[in-house]
């Protein structure tokens, strides 16, 4: 599992000049190689949030002479007392103190094959004047994928002979995508090195490239600047992944805001409409859609040969509104950031079951990061968005790109820093930052805030995860009664996301009187062990579950707890072990054989299969997109549905049984992409006679993605009780199958 603790550590210990935008308590640390002589190194701990500011005036002109006196910060409404401040000089040729650090990010999914020219012609006369000492420029694009095509570096040649070789995508961008029918290189490098993206198949949206571009660069030093080559794309609401887009905008933006990213769309498209002022602030009142009324699944047509597809049923009316209780929570507020809460709201990692809320409830505020804003057209909201929520401005309405690209990289040297130290604040929350200069006639832009995020592998360093550690080494076994599932999903080549979910009885978590309320913690520690006995992969998580009063716990201890985590590991044989406690002498231990099949990214291929009792509408889901989304988990969603992992494979017939996997199909990024269908067969596992069988086209094969999720009915009504085995496998229209995957399950 990546630790992204430490990096986070680092990046407060050397906050001089650079930033998360989320507090982090760290111990002192040295600065990595790659960024020695770059800043100075605080050598005692520090909680300062940093917040970088742009202030020009109403003619767009930087304003350089502000001192500390003259900004305030506020923090939820509530101002902050400022403890640092340092400006940005514009000077022409940074000193080695002062490096600029942009990445140019061509979005090929959404620019026609004209768009991406004219892209490129413009990024090369811009680096003919914008390269040099201590100027660092990377390459990135996307085209269903998220490339790294040349890491930071100030050599112009090299620079230029990339975006020269950037392959043109030929997918059509922004296409409505119809179903399926039948079927008949790492340079030299003069800056920090960029995380290696080639090949991302956990990626498969723009504003998830962009979360993850974000993330590779929060061991750079300063402000970095990135440059989004784009023709726009929609956020229309009535979409089936709405929620899902606008959870992957939140992340996206905290990512950049905890990096210290301002992002920059230019619209490539020259002028499409007509030119007007900039989006303003503006409130959006609470709205509902809708109440779920029944989710269900069926089989769509009217023959057995078209696949299960997931469908679910709303009714207008009865929503609850903006103060929670029905589909829909409050839209993000204006500049002051206010909002809804939601109905159900969750994360990963507690109970999830429909209608039961999480303990926490946590992230219900973070939409507040995405500023609302208004006239912008269909295609442009989401590039306002993001330049809006971390910072940065919209280039549109201009075929002069070049120009644009010269106002973006003015910016690079026009900021102050300021550093307030934040307030306490509960595991999960988030937090709207706004800036003020006390000058007429001014304007300020700066990031929109920050989530308050747990790290990973909780226990690093613990005593309690010694304990955890000998016990899972140990012969005895444990005394909690648990089931553990743990499916796969690639991210990249012979690498894959675990999606570990486990039931326990509620009824063995340690319940006590704590500040008022009920409260438990649970302790988990997973290890991948290698057949030579070494750690291939581990995680660890510290759970707290709070209940106001004893009614909450009673209706929480009815129903099994179901926990949830996710951790990378290579392609490779493992005996994966996991360890909990909830204090007292509660142990349990869970222990299974996991295979990750190799897998190099150009083969059609398809991932495990991961069992589900429970979906919900992503209209309801959006605060567990949000949690899952913010600390870096990838949730389970096809055609418009979220899907709960399950953590056993025992079933009942009244039990809405479905599975999930994921196709990847590399031919879809093509100029022709195929289409795919997705086969499942039910064999009895005693007797190895087929129960049923049934195929069809993938409606989530989108030309583009190189991902396509899959998710199906399990056909429980026309099964008797027994032990079955559900075998799944994809063929696309060019003659291609995957390999089988199984899962067995127990129908009772």
């Amino acid at each position: 599992m990546k630790s992204r603790g430490v990096v986070l550590a680092t990046i407060v210990v050397l906050c001089a000049t650079w930033c998360a935008g989320q507090a982090q308590p760290a111990a002192p640390q040295s600065a990595p190689q790659n960024l020695e002589n770059s800043t100075p190194v605080i050598t005692k701990e520090t909680r300062l949030v940093l917040v970088d500011s742009v202030v020009t005036d109403k003619q767009g002109n930087y304003i350089k002479d502000l001192t500390q006196k003259d900004f305030k910060v506020w923090e939820d409404n509530k101002e902050q007392t400022i403890k640092s401040f340092s400006f940005e000089s514009g000077a022409a040729a940074p000193s080695e103190n002062q490096k600029r650090y942009l990445v140019m990010f061509f979005d090929n999914s959404t620019m026609n094959l004209s768009d991406q020219g004219q892209a490129r012609a413009a990024a090369l006369k811009f680096l003919d004047s914008n390269t040099g000492a201590n100027r660092f420029i990377a390459i990135a694009d996307f085209g269903g994928t998220l490339h790294i095509t040349q890491n930071f570096t100030s050599d112009a040649d090299r620079l230029k002979a990339q975006v020269k070789n950037l392959k043109f995508s030929a997918v059509a961008p922004n296409a409505d995508v119809q179903d399926a029918g039948p079927l008949p290189g790492p340079s030299s490098m003069a800056g920090p090195m960029l995380m290696n993206s080639s090949a991302n198949f956990g990626v498969r949206s723009l504003l998830m490239s962009l979360r993850d571009l974000a993330k590779g660069m929060s061991s750079v030093p300063g402000r970095k600047t990135l440059v989004l080559f784009t023709a726009g794309f929609p956020m229309n609401p009535t979409d089936p992944d709405a929620e899902q887009r606008q959870a992957e905008l939140t992340a996206a933006i905290d990512a950049c805001n905890k990096a210290n990213v301002a992002i920059y769309p230019i619209d490539v498209r020259g002028l499409v409409t007509p030119v007007s002022e900039a989006p303003q602030w503006r409130i959006v009142p609470d709205s509902s859609e809708g109440r779920l009324v029944s989710a269900t699944l069926t089989l769509s047509g009217d023959s057995a040969d078209l696949p299960a597809r997931l469908v679910y049923v709303q009714r207008s009316g009865g929503g609850g509104g903006g103060h929670g209780g029905g589909v829909g929570g409050g839209h993000p507020g204006g500049s002051t950031g206010t909002t809804g809460t939601r109905g159900s709201p969750g994360g990963t990692r507690g109970n999830t079951s429909a209608g039961t809320a999480m303990p926490n409830a946590p992230f219900s505020q973070s939409r507040t990061l995405i500023p609302a804003v208004g006239g912008a057209n269909d295609m442009q909201t989401v590039l306002y968005e993001l330049a809006a929520g971390t910072g940065g401005f919209v280039i549109v309405n201009t075929n002069d790109l070049l120009g644009g690209l010269q106002k973006i990289a003015q910016e690079q040297t026009q900021y102050y820093v300021l550093g307030y130290t934040p307030p306490e604040s509960e595991e999960g929350t988030c937090h709207v930052l706004r800036v003020k200069v006390d000058r007429g006639d001014t304007k300020v832009r700066s990031r929109s805030g920050y989530c308050n995020v747990r790290t990973g592998d909780l226990l690093a360093g613990q005593p309690v995860e010694k304990k955890l550690e000998t016990a899972a080494s140990a012969s005895q076994p444990g005394n909690v009664a648990a089931t553990m599932l743990a499916p796969y999903f690639y991210t990249s080549p012979n690498t894959a996301r675990v999606n570990l979910a486990i039931e326990m009885p509620s009824s063995v978590l340690k319940f006590s009187k704590e500040k008022g309320k009920e409260h438990a913690q649970v302790n988990v520690l997973g290890l991948a062990y290698k057949p030579d006995g070494t750690v291939g992969a581990r995680f660890s998580d510290q759970v707290d579950l709070n209940f106001d009063d004893k009614d909450q716990l009673e209706a929480f201890l009815k129903k099994p707890y179901h926990y949830e985590n996710q951790f990378e590991i290579g392609a490779g044989k493992y005996d994966l072990k996991v360890v909990f406690s909830s204090g007292g002498d509660t142990l349990g231990k869970l222990e299974m054989p996991l295979t990750v099949y190799d897998y190099d990214g150009k083969q059609f291929s398809i991932s495990a299969i991961a069992l589900s009792k429970e979906l919900r509408p992503l209209q309801q889901a959006g605060n567990s997109l949000d949690a899952a989304l913010l600390q870096d988990r990838t949730p389970l969603v096809t055609q418009g549905l979220q899907i709960v992992p399950s953590g056993n494979d025992h079933f009942k017939k009244s039990d809405v049984g479905l599975f999930y996997a994921e196709i990847y199909d590399p031919l879809l990024t093509t100029a022709t992409p195929p289409k795919v269908i997705v086969q499942m067969v039910v064999m009895d596992r005693k007797t190895r006679q087929k129960k049923f069988e049934t195929g069809g086209p993938v409606a989530d094969a989108k030309p583009g993605t190189p991902v396509a999720p899959v998710g199906l009915r399990l056909p429980f009504d026309q099964l008797p009780p027994g032990s079955y085995e559900l075998e799944v496998r994809a063929g696309d229209s060019t003659g291609r199958y995957t390999p089988v995957r199984t899962a067995n399950f127990e129908l009772e």
